[in-house]
């Protein structure tokens, strides 16, 4: 990714150079697949659809980097990120059992992972069926040292867990307003069942609309924007076109609200370095919203189909997506906003995590690096008299 990042870099530079300079009515020849500089390793697994990944996360489990899966047919594993071996693989009983449920005029069939929180002392999962597990790592044969199960609505679309505390986690659904819970304290023994208390937050629907007509619930995804444990805030997506943020200490509706577009918004992450969130929507639109004035600020161009995942780099100035058109790219954050890698991944793709622990070089290295390699392809003044000397002599020598 290093390398790719320069070499990308520098040719995005040399074609705008290229065309800035170029003649009225000259056609400058521009080679896109010179963009493609990500290297695809498939390291772990084969195309299956039982074992269709659903979530990703990237963790330590026993002091070796990991990727954590959630897979279709309720195993959870933990991949070596150097060697693609299994570490540590749960299967939840029962999860492939048939199951049809009905939730707000639609039925439900089968059961599918909508959140996956990892930590250094365990995981807490939750299906579309409101099934939450918060399960720690142990020394048995399985690696499992106790668990907690607790029972949600059904049709929960998302789950999010806290980064600085994994059994504080937020969810919601379709009609289903956003709840937070600490599962140390609400998951019950070793069944499925309501929890042992109340929430710790749970807000409440906003006023009606100027028809008077009751606001439908639908929530897609959601991020804590702060490292509060106790009095989180958090912002939620909508699939009726919103984007909320939440304040558990000020009040249970929302403290901001804004309607963005007229398209359903599927997937969000928050930035760790701006006030910004990135959001996509079901036609393949990328967005940079900015959180202090709900006003759009960017988007992003070259995708051409629904959006499935957003990752952003620990630096907060790159942002990858994937999606249903099988591309893997990555993206400036900031400024033009100019699309860094492509790589074509061959089929659809579900998620994407940024590995922070390969440190890739910033603008500042990668313009040290061209410096060095122009100053090294040019010629001594030494060398360029020795040559004019050079040539002088054949001259002579032919007269």
């Amino acid at each position: 990714m290093v390398k790719a990042q320069a070499k990308a870099a520098k040719k995005v530079r040399a074609d705008a150079k290229a065309k800035a300079n170029a003649k009225p009515g000259e056609k400058v020849e521009i080679e896109d697949n010179k963009l493609l500089g990500v290297t695809v390793d498939i390291f772990n697994g084969s195309v299956s659809k039982e074992r269709h990944i659903n979530q990703m996360a990237m963790a330590e489990y026993m002091g070796e980097s990991a990727i954590f899966v959630g897979r279709k047919n309720g195993s959870i594993e933990a991949i070596s990120k150097t060697s693609g071996q299994s570490l540590y693989e749960f299967t939840e009983p029962g999860f492939t059992d048939a199951a049809s449920v009905k939730s707000n005029g639609k039925n439900i069939n089968g059961r599918e992972y909508v959140g996956l929180g990892i930590g250094s002392e365990g995981f807490i999962s939750c299906t579309n069926l409101g099934n939450v597990r918060f399960q720690r790592f142990g020394t048995s044969e399985k690696g499992d040292g106790g668990f907690g199960l607790m029972k949600l609505p059904v049709d929960v679309c998302r789950m999010r867990a806290h980064k600085e505390k994994l059994s504080l986690f937020a969810a919601g659904g379709r009609e289903q307003e956003l709840s937070i819970w600490d599962a140390e304290t609400a998951c019950v023994g070793s069944e499925y069942a309501e929890p042992r208390c109340k929430p710790l937050f749970k807000s409440e629907n906003v006023e009606p609309d100027w028809l008077g007509l009751r606001v439908p619930v639908w929530i897609t995804d959601m991020q804590f924007l702060d490292s509060n444990t106790t009095n989180p805030q958090m912002v939620v997506s909508t699939r009726h076109s919103h984007i909320r943020i939440y304040d558990a200490k000020a009040q249970q509706r929302p403290v901001q609200s804004w309607e963005i577009g007229k398209t359903p918004i599927l997937h969000m992450v928050a930035s760790h370095a701006k006030p910004e969130i990135f959001y996509s929507d079901n036609l393949g639109n990328l967005n940079q919203l900015d959180l202090r004035t709900g006003k759009v600020i960017g988007g992003y161009k070259g995708i051409s189909g629904a959006v499935t995942d957003i990752a952003l780099s620990e630096d907060g100035k790159r942002v990858a997506e994937v999606g249903l058109d099988r591309f893997l790219r990555v993206y400036e954050a900031d400024g033009m906003r100019r699309m860094l890698h492509r790589a074509y991944v061959k089929q659809r793709v579900t998620n994407v995590v940024w590995d922070w622990e390969v440190k890739d070089i910033d603008q500042t290295e990668i313009d040290r690096q061209e410096a060095e390699d122009i100053w090294q392809a040019m010629d001594t003044l030494g060398q360029d008299e020795k040559r004019k000397r050079q040539g002088k002599r054949k001259v002579k020598a032919m007269a």
